[in-house]
């Protein structure tokens, strides 16, 4: 295939599956690097962009989501592989091409529930979320947001209006951090942004996601952040494959499926009606989550 055909089996993939480059990262980041047309990596993109093709294409089924997620995941655990170990990587980590794939394949899997139910949610890549709202007095008034960007969020699209000024003020339900490798140094980062998110939006269900773990959790308790769950999707420590490549473990899909019923719990909330007062007395529950 030429730069050309490749390309244009990317975009009609992505027109086809009503997708957008917003919610696709690493689509977006094969783009970039074909549009350079390097005669070095013209046998790379040959090779990758059929298993690339493989993963995306893979048929969503309603009546075993499991089954779907699990499909999606060996597949994209399998592109993965092709970078492994690091010295197969011909990209910058500047450029972020590795480590953009999972995001995506979590894009793609929200975008594909969602999608079929017909809901007007927005799934993307590198959201910004408010973690505060400021009020001014300045021009008689005035209101600033401060954002966090997150790796994959599910939002819906709503607008703060004020004194006739409109901003965009998505509510996320989900929103997702995804590491290569996780250390405590980033988790600190995370958590100050986390608790400051919950105070705006407590509902929404905060994860990080990594391929590997730096630290030992059983010297630190990250239980009372609000940090929903941490996932370390290869169920290993980065010491065990840096004395040994061969040795690390595919991508666990049972993890992925876990933040999927995250998403799939959280939809049905949306739809269901609060029982009114009358009815909560009977349980003595005023609150009743």
């Amino acid at each position: 295939m030429t730069y050309e055909e490749m390309t244009s089996a990317l975009s009609a993939l992505n027109e086809k599956c009503c997708m957008s480059l917003s919610a696709l990262p690493h689509c977006s980041n094969i783009l970039h690097q074909l549009s350079k047309k390097e005669n070095d990596k013209h046998h790379l993109f040959e090779q990758i962009i059929p298993i690339y093709l493989h993963a995306r294409t893979i048929e969503f089924e309603e009546k075993n989501i499991r089954s779907y997620v699990k499909s999606v995941t060996a597949s994209f655990s399998n592109y993965l592989d092709y970078f492994w170990p690091p010295t197969n990587n011909p990209f910058l980590h500047q450029s972020d091409f590795v480590s953009s794939i999972i995001p995506e394949m979590i894009c793609m899997i929200f975008g594909s529930i969602i999608n079929h139910k017909g809901l007007d949610l927005e799934v993307s890549a590198q959201k910004d979320l408010a973690i505060e709202c400021i009020f001014g007095i300045a021009n008689g008034g005035s209101v600033k947001l401060k954002n966090k960007r997150v790796d994959v969020a599910v939002t819906i699209p709503s607008k703060l209006v004020f004194n006739d000024e409109v901003k965009e003020l998505p509510i996320p339900l989900i929103a997702v951090e995804c590491k290569t490798n996780l250390d405590k140094n980033m988790i600190s980062g995370i958590e100050h942004s986390v608790n400051e998110l919950k105070k705006t939006f407590p509902d929404c269900c905060y994860f990080v996601v990594s391929e590997l773990s730096d630290f030992d959790v059983r010297k630190l308790n990250y239980a009372s952040s609000g940090i929903d769950e941490m996932y370390i999707l290869r169920n290993q420590k980065r010491a065990v494959i840096r004395k040994n490549p061969n040795m690390r473990n595919p991508i666990n899909p049972d993890l992925i499926y876990d933040l999927v019923q995250v998403l799939l719990t959280n939809l049905e909330a949306m739809n269901t009606n609060k029982s009114d007062l009358d009815l909560k007395m009977q349980a003595g529950r005023l609150i009743g989550r």
